[in-house]
């Protein structure tokens, strides 16, 4: 199976090689995790390969999202003067997926519209969880993702990054609960305190069909490079318990220098 780097090398390797070349892959994590950047660096690998890639914002205005990824020294935008990079935005209304289901089009024909029906190599949509919010039949909302995977999938054998929000603290992989069962992979990305300062985080949750690092690790964004992924949390919570003990037993010693 041909692989598709995510322009993180050892995300690629936490991953058995990269995405499967075709697939599609669910990144979760709560507000303010990365998951943009992530899915920014993935398509700016793809772009530095020449290959045609496909930003799709549901929520935020794409220009913001391009203006954005400039303070990390990335400019996206000569790519979309010569035709290679198609970065839109798209509205659907909750009341159109309950009401059309299955049967809807319009996702599908708006990205055939941006990218006149040429090859597609990569594809972001950020946040899918957007596509359906407000919508009170599950069945319509599954269905509804369900065809729009199959043809990026079959049509496009594109491969595929769902930006999905999840709340603060929560132990949920999807805004919806069933995002990942139609997903090939799944990235977390999270954030958590320790020693008083905020750590990000990201691990591989699910991986088909590849022998995966399921390690949580613990990454920077750093300007030219964007994610950058560091050691495993664990060694850091470990190092953070080694310093607490050493200011203990230093601590404890003052205190029989002083009584004595």
């Amino acid at each position: 199976m041909q692989r598709v780097s995510t322009g993180i090398l050892k995300l690629d390797k936490m991953l058995g090689g990269g995405f499967i070349q075709g697939r599609t892959y669910l990144i979760a994590g709560e507000t303010g995790a990365g998951k943009t950047i992530l899915a920014l660096q993935f398509l700016r690998d793809g772009l530095l390969r020449n290959e045609p890639c496909v930003y799709v914002s549901l929520d935020e205005r794409v220009g913001n999202v391009l203006t954005g990824a400039e303070t990390l020294g990335w400019n996206f935008w000569p790519y979309v003067k010569n035709g290679l990079f198609y970065p839109f935005e798209i509205r659907l209304e909750a009341a159109e997926v309950r009401k059309y289901g299955k049967e809807s089009k319009a996702f599908i024909e708006a990205i055939r519209r941006v990218t006149r029906g040429g090859p597609i190599s990569r594809i972001v949509l950020d946040p899918v969880s957007a596509l359906a919010m407000g919508a009170k039949e599950e069945f319509y909302v599954r269905e509804y993702l369900r065809e729009v995977i199959t043809y990026l999938e079959e049509v496009c054998n594109a491969t595929t990054l769902l930006i999905t929000d999840i709340p603060t603290g929560s132990t949920k992989l999807s805004r919806f609960g069933y995002e990942e069962f139609l997903a090939s992979g799944v990235i977390v990305m999270g954030i958590t305190r320790l020693d008083g300062k905020l750590i990000r985080t990201i691990y591989v949750r699910k991986m088909r069909w590849s022998q995966m690092d399921p390690t949580i690790y613990t990454f920077d964004i750093q300007s030219g490079f964007g994610i950058v992924i560091k050691q495993p949390l664990d060694s850091l919570v470990s190092k953070s318990a080694m310093k607490e003990v050493k200011a203990d037993d230093e601590l404890s010693e003052d205190e029989e220098e002083q009584s004595s």
